[in-house]
């Protein structure tokens, strides 16, 4: 027997069928929002891995290592004379032999050595020659024997006065080391320099007064070689300075 189905009924089927469709389909979209807002709350509360630099092992610093070696090898030296080992205000790559002015002074208007300083330098030079020339030949570039005077005087008396002594000094050094440190003369008498700077670097005393007595004066200046690595001498020289530095080495 076949049922009968009426227009009326079959369009109230339908309208069924298409109902409960779209309440699916509503349903569908809500279950998509409501998934994807809390995807996105969990990824910004979850903490965010952060990826570390790599941590590099701390560079040999080539100049204070210069400078260390440089005042093991004249501990002694340095001791037996009061001498000290000095950054150069005006160039981070020199350092300077600070040489008390009892041992390596001048009289007014004379550039002849002193007894003294005669005596100072048959010790100092031949040590300096092995400083220059020894083990720490690829690390040293120059040395530079700077003389000075008062502030009496014309420019051009005092440099040429300053030239003299710096120059007594060399010559003095050079005929040492030809004695007593033969193999070192032709490697010193390259590196080293004589140069006068008249009156130009004047020292003051503590009250900020001139000392004509410590300005007439010969200074030895090292100039290192800083490599590749610009502010290395710098920071080496900071170093060189501050008081755990020099406990360390004394």
């Amino acid at each position: 027997m076949r049922a009968n189905h009426s227009p009326e009924s079959t369009e109230q089927s339908s309208v069924l069928t298409i109902g409960v469709t779209d309440l699916m389909t509503s349903l569908a979209v809500i279950f998509i929002l409501l998934f994807s807002a809390y995807v996105t709350k969990v990824s910004e509360t979850e903490p965010q891995t952060k990826v570390k630099a790599p941590v590099q092992a701390p560079e040999r610093n080539v100049a204070t290592s210069t400078t260390e070696d440089m005042k093991g090898m004249l501990r002694d030296h340095f001791q037996r004379f009061d001498l000290s080992l000095d950054a150069d205000p005006a160039d981070p790559n020199v350092v300077r032999i600070v040489v008390p002015d009892a041992l390596l002074n001048f009289e007014f208007g004379k550039g002849t050595l002193s007894s003294v300083a005669d005596r100072f330098l048959v010790d100092a030079m031949p040590t300096y020659a092995a400083l220059l020339c020894g083990a720490m030949r690829d690390r040293i570039d120059s040395l530079v024997i700077e003389g000075h005077t008062d502030d009496r005087g014309s420019d051009i008396y005092n440099l040429k006065l300053s030239q003299e002594r710096s120059l007594n000094v060399m010559v003095k050094g050079l005929e040492v080391i030809k004695d007593s440190a033969p193999w070192a003369y032709r490697c010193f008498h390259e590196k080293t320099s004589a140069s006068g700077r008249g009156r130009q670097d004047l020292v003051m005393d503590h009250s900020r007064a001139l000392d004509r007595d410590k300005s007439r004066r010969v200074v030895f200046k090292i100039r290192l070689r800083s490599g590749d690595r610009p502010g290395e001498m710098s920071q080496a020289m900071r170093q060189l300075e501050s008081p755990a530095f020099s406990s360390r080495l004394f």
